[in-house]
């Protein structure tokens, strides 16, 4: 029985009683930090989209998925670095430090090119890929009364890339997913590679 319980008779909180000695790890601070980030993200993306009617285009739903992996590598990261805990002279077990926050950089990375590749599509500056083209109902041409259901094989889904539905200070969403991405890149070298790692 620990000091704590021989004074208060109650055993400590387990969740509670890991989360520090966890966040000691310079790549669980840096896997909840970019994990956090993305959820962020993502649960805006979904408020623009369920709440306030904008629809995404393909590469929008790119650039989520981007955030989901991370998301996933930082639990993956959290949950090996609480399972392996802290070796010899402070040094992780199991799992090399800088493996962790190196992949959630290069997702974070990979997110913010994307964003900025969607910005240049809708500045006109390059087109995007074939996926990225909206499909008018007009297109869809006559409905073929022997076959009607053919017309579900029309590609018809989201609008079109170089469309911005929504800015902020001259700045789309895919903008702002990209500015995003990259201060999360920043924040998770900071908190993985710092001075202050352990």
């Amino acid at each position: 029985m620990n000091r704590n319980q021989s004074l208060t008779g109650t055993t400590p909180h387990p969740i509670r009683s890991n989360v520090k000695p966890l966040l000691r790890h310079s790549d669980a601070r840096a896997a909840l930090f970019a994990g956090l980030l993305s959820l962020a993200l993502l649960c805006g993306a979904w408020f623009f989209q369920y709440v306030l009617g904008y629809a995404p285009c393909i590469m929008c739903y790119w650039q989520r998925q981007a955030h989901i992996a991370v998301i996933a590598v930082a639990v993956a990261v959290i949950l090996a670095r609480a399972a392996f805990g802290e070796g010899p002279e402070g040094r992780g077990r199991g799992l090399p430090k800088w493996l962790g926050p190196l992949l959630l950089i290069a997702l974070l990375l990979f997110s913010a090119g994307l964003g900025a590749f969607h910005v240049g599509v809708e500045l006109g500056l390059w087109e995007g890929p074939q996926a990225c083209a909206a499909v008018e109902v007009g297109e869809l041409g006559a409905i073929d009364p022997n076959d009607p259901l053919s017309m579900l094989d029309k590609p018809v889904g989201p609008i079109a890339c170089s469309d911005v539905a929504w800015s902020l200070l001259g700045i789309s969403m895919a903008g702002w997913n990209a500015l995003a991405s990259l201060l999360g890149v920043l924040g998770t070298w900071k908190l993985g590679f710092g001075k202050a790692r352990s």
